[in-house]
Parts: C-alpha cells; structure tokens; sequence
C-alpha cells in the first residue's frame, strides 16, 4: 500500500486545501495515535473542518483519489487563496475572473463550457476522420503490393526483376497449336496448385511459363531439347539452374522442389547465353489457325 499511499501524495502535492500525511504510530506519533483510537495499521482517516471520520474503503491508488474527490473537495494549486502557484497565462485568466460580476463570470462559464462541448465534437470527429484516413492508406498501400500469382515470361529484364533473390519456376509449356487453350489453362493451373500449397510452407518461389519454342536459343542453352513441357529452377543470385525430369503434374513438380530444397536435384551455372527473347502476351483463347499459302 505505501507505494499507492506515496503515489496519492504526488497527485496532491499541489492542492492547496489538501494535505495527504502519515504518522509513525510505533515512534514519534504514539501519543497521537492512541489520542485518535488508532488500534491496527494501516489506519486511514480523514480530517475536514475540525472533523476526523475513518476510511474503510479501498486501499489501491483509484479508491482513495476517489475518497480524497469526494470528502475533501481539492482546489486547483492555482487560487485565490494561492496566485504564486499560478502560472503566468493561468493568473490573468483567474484575475480576470475575479474582476467579473457574477453575472459575466455564469456567462463565460457557459461559453467556455459551450467551446468545451464543440471541441470534444471535433476531436470526435477527427478520430472518425483518422480513422477513414488510415483505412485508405491500408488500401493506397494495397495497391502497390504484387499479389503473388504465375506469369508469363515476357522479357529478360522482367524476368530477372520477378526472380531477384528467389529461385524462380519456369515451365515451357507446348505451342498454343498443339495445345489449344484448354490444354495450357490446364498445365498453368498446375503451377498455381504447386505455388498455392507452397505458400502455406511459406516458401519464397516466383512462377513463370512461357510458350515451348518462343525462347529457342534459351531452351537449346538449357538442354531442353527433349520436348514440352519442360521445367527449370533457376536462382540468378546463385548462379545456378537445375531441370525436372519428371512428368508434369502437381506432385511431381513439388517433389522436384523439395529435392532442390535438400540439395538433392543436380544443379549447373547458368549459361550466359540463357535470355529471355521477348514475348508476345497470351490473350488467353485457342490459336487462329495459320494461313495457307498460295502456291
């Protein structure tokens, strides 16, 4: 309780009508003590007016500021009866007020009162303000973040950028003329399973397809003259690529990543030769088909 007890006194200390003291009963005080029925400690009691009452409620912090509120109704250190204890700009506003009538002193209440009641408004308000302006931030933020998803390999210099400090998965897949649009919407969403379920193994890999014969001299710089689909690793801050030599499907590909995540899958450096040509984006529908000649 002392802690609370000298606590109490701080938030005091400059009350000018209220005094939060102790007494050694065991010492100096025991005169005193016995004089005012004192019989177990702590004892707490209240003097106002001449008059001493016993407290017998709470002990913590909050229940005596409450009690102290209440029974000894604690004046601002800045008074009447205390101007030295004001500050500068808190004296003139108290010495105006002395000079006002009684009638011009309940008119400025009111009118503070009123300001008081509008500036709470405002600060309501604001905080409404705030908080709307935070939500657009969240979303304004939103905006600029890359939702993670496969893509198609466009350029070099995009490819790099999506791949930087990652290893990156890339599938060749076959021609759009030998495997229509339902055939590629099919193999793409097998990438899409396979970086789903590794994003709940938070695992860091960007996913890219392009078209099997669209990057003819980075495929023979590769060694993926066996046909598509294909699928590489590449990691360029490593320097480093390995190829999937099993078939194409969801498990088949997560396994050949974890093989690469424990050092198991056979890794070469990258050629320098290996760029990406640039691509023609996919409109997402079958191949119109190629135009005869005329003999």
């Amino acid at each position: 309780m002392q802690a609370d007890w000298d606590q109490l006194g701080k938030a005091f200390a400059d009350t000018p009508n209220v005094v939060i003291g102790q007494v050694d009963c065991a010492g100096n005080g025991q005169s005193s003590c016995g004089e005012h029925g004192v019989q177990g400690y702590p004892t707490l009691k209240t003097w106002k007016d001449g008059r001493m009452s016993d407290y017998n409620g709470g002990r913590d912090l909050g229940s005596l500021k409450r009690e102290v509120e209440k029974k000894l109704d604690p004046r601002p250190a800045c008074s009447l009866e205390s101007k030295d204890a004001c500050k500068p700009e808190d004296r003139k506003i108290l010495e105006e007020s002395e000079k006002m009538s009684k009638a011009e002193r309940a008119a400025k209440i009111k009118e503070v009162q009123k300001e008081i009641e509008d500036s709470k408004k405002q600060v309501v308000e604001l905080e409404k303000k705030a908080k709307k302006l935070a939500e657009s931030l969240d979303l304004i933020k939103a905006g600029g973040q890359t939702v993670e998803k496969v893509e198609q390999l466009l350029n070099d210099e995009d490819w790099r950028a999506h791949c930087e400090g990652r290893t990156c998965l890339v599938a060749f897949l076959p021609h759009i003329y030998d495997d229509g649009a339902k055939g590629r919407n099919e193999k793409i969403k097998i990438l899409d399973d396979v970086m789903k379920a590794g994003k709940k193994d938070s695992k860091n890999i960007g996913y890219l397809w392009t078209q099997g014969g669209d990057q003819f001299e980075m495929e023979e710089a590769l060694g993926l003259q066996f046909g598509f689909p294909a699928v590489i690793a590449i990691n360029f801050g490593k320097n480093r690529f390995g190829v999937h030599r099993g078939i194409y499907d969801k498990e088949a590909i997560t396994q050949f990543l974890t093989s690469l995540s424990r050092g198991g899958t056979p890794l070469a450096p990258i050629p320098a030769s290996a760029k990406a040509s640039k691509a023609d984006p996919w409109d997402g529908k079958d191949a119109a088909p190629p135009a005869e000649e005329d003999l």
